[in-house]
């Protein structure tokens, strides 16, 4: 079943005592009135919120990875395709589908959020507003950045508020969501209980802030929200990095400090699985996107990353692998925020702080490849701004293949050069005569949200 911008999924959910968070099972869909009364009921729609996560992150990498550099995918056809190769129009199916997902978990939000006064538990109380903000403004963010100017819906609405579908700029989405995360890193707790543990944290809030600080070139703000997170020696203490890379993604080990904040699902759990696992396969509808020549080309000789990120033999991806899960019923959990972020975010802003990089540039880049057993850097081979800006971002591209970061650092950087990124990267697949124009950045609104608000929703420019 799908849903659009003018529908608000009410699911409630129950509590079963389960290992994983997500193990929660519906218990009914109630009519909105006659539920959210008290403690229990409200984080029963607590729970509603993460679920609308799971299907978001479930096709996220559609929009995302499909669309990078770091995948190549010369046989695509239909709407994989049209995203592919910058032709996609507002008809795209996986532009609204994304959509629709997107706005029915900031719906679930929502009504979390108009019933929270009635939690009698003032602890628990900060604990779901702050969840439901964070998840909401990571919806956000996302939204804004694949799409630009979108409606900004913060109350439940009726199906018929045409008037509340008019987008608003990025601006006013962006202090929203700083809004947002403010309050969840105030309101939720450092740490949960195990059964509890993909639960938002103040750790996730602080990282997740931190990202929409860089993506707004606040570096100083940056660096605010995560110097807690990094500690003094760029270890970490709550969040470390895995010493294994290949683990992070393993179903066998799951959850370890390096994640920051991850998506949960599990295999054969009456639809808890995920089904992006099973697509980056031979027999998955993705199965023409595969790490490019140029990307695999990028890893050093000894780099441990190369092998678990794609195949060399096809370059089909490696990671989330779950091989004995039913078809599209996988139970690798998605990272979201893992402390290789939070380091190589923390370089980053320090570095553009300064007129040369120094040890809290080159520390926490170190740290990354360290881990991945690849060659450090010094300040002799990093000795300007420029040049460990680009080691920089060349890193994150190494660390986050096939985890949906390219694309949104794509969009964030100059945009000049993101075109000829873009341009180069095509041109080195077989697609010469393909040329991004500047509006292809953003995605086009979905004609049939347009048609849904009767013309309160406007159009993109360029894509009319």
């Amino acid at each position: 079943m799908r849903y659009n911008i003018l529908t608000a999924l009410v699911v409630v959910l129950s509590f079963t005592g389960c290992k994983k968070f997500l193990d929660e099972k519906p218990i009914s869909n109630l009519i909105e009135q006659n539920y959210y009364r008290n403690t229990e009921e409200v984080e029963t729609g607590v729970i509603a919120c993460y679920d609308g996560l799971q299907k978001v992150y479930d096709i996220e990498f559609k929009l995302t990875e499909i669309r990078a550099d770091n995948t190549s995918g010369v046989s695509l056809e239909g709407d994989w395709g049209a995203i592919k190769f910058f032709r996609d129009g507002p008809s795209n199916f996986f532009l609204l589908d994304y959509w629709q997902r997107a706005y029915n978990t900031i719906a679930r939000c929502n009504l979390v959020l108009k019933y929270i006064d009635n939690v009698s538990d003032p602890v628990k109380k900060k604990y779901f507003e702050g969840e439901a903000k964070f998840i909401r403004s990571l919806m956000y963010f996302n939204l804004v950045r694949l799409y630009g100017d979108v409606p900004l819906l913060t109350a439940s609405i009726k199906f018929d508020d045409f008037d509340k579908f008019k987008r608003i700029s990025k601006t006013e989405i962006y202090n929203q969501i700083k809004t947002d995360l403010l309050t969840a890193v105030d309101y939720c707790p450092p740490s949960w209980p195990t059964a509890q543990v993909a639960r938002v944290s103040k750790g996730a809030s602080q990282a997740l802030l931190a990202k929409v600080y860089l993506t707004l070139r606040d570096y100083p703000n940056v660096k605010l929200q995560l110097a807690s997170l990094v500690g003094s020696n760029f270890k970490g203490s709550t969040y470390q990095l895995n010493p294994s890379y290949a683990a992070i993604f393993s179903t066998a080990s799951e959850m370890s400090k390096e994640i920051v904040f991850a998506v949960r699902y599990k295999a054969s759990a009456n639809g808890e699985g995920n089904s992006f696992s099973y697509e980056y396969t031979n027999n998955g509808d993705a199965r023409n996107v595969k790490a490019s020549a140029p990307y695999q080309a990028l890893f050093e000789t000894g780099d441990v990353r190369k092998a678990s990120t794609f195949n060399a033999a096809n370059g089909l991806c490696t990671k989330f692998l779950d091989p004995t899960a039913p078809q599209r019923d996988a139970g690798n959990d998605f990272p979201v925020i893992r402390f290789a972020d939070v380091l190589l975010m923390y370089a980053e802003a320090s570095n553009e702080l300064l007129t040369a990089p120094n040890s809290e540039v080159l520390t926490p880049l170190n740290e990354v490849r360290l881990r991945a057993v690849a060659s450090t850097y010094n300040s002799v081979g990093l000795s300007t701004k420029e040049a460990a800006r680009a080691a920089i971002i060349k890193e994150r591209k190494l660390e986050f293949g096939f985890e949906n970061e390219r694309w949104y650092d794509l969009v964030r950087m100059d945009q000049s050069s993101t075109i000829a990124i873009l341009n180069a990267y095509l041109a080195a697949t077989g697609n010469p005569n393909i040329s991004v124009p500047a509006y292809r950045l953003i995605f086009p609104i979905p004609q049939t949200e347009i048609d849904l608000s009767k013309g309160n929703l406007t159009q993109n420019p360029d894509y009319n």
